[in-house]
């Protein structure tokens, strides 16, 4: 089975949290999620951790500021920056001088 890409999960995701979804697929990158697709805020949350779950990389850790995101676009550029972060080697820091 292939790997869902970054942008398919952002798809998937704002399909089954939307309240109102355009005709048109696929989506258009400058759809605001608020006032377009009707996403609230506490659906965003939930939206962003699930979709930092099904990537493995701890959202609130990340550094991203979920106020930022506006737009379809947003979500999706958040997406791949959660995606790249999983895929880093994480270094260690040793705590002496």
């Amino acid at each position: 089975m292939l790997e869902e890409s970054p942008e398919a999960r952002v798809d998937r995701l704002v399909l089954e949290y939307a309240q109102a979804l355009p005709a048109g697929r696929p989506l258009d990158l400058r759809l605001s999620l608020r006032d377009d697709l009707v996403i609230e805020s506490l659906s965003l949350v939930s939206l962003t951790l699930q979709l930092g779950d099904e990537l493995g990389v701890n959202v609130m850790d990340s550094g991203i500021e979920l106020g930022g995101l506006k737009t379809l676009g947003d979500l999706v550029s958040m997406a791949r920056t959660l995606s790249s972060q999983k895929n880093q080697p994480t270094t260690h820091r040793s705590t002496r001088p």
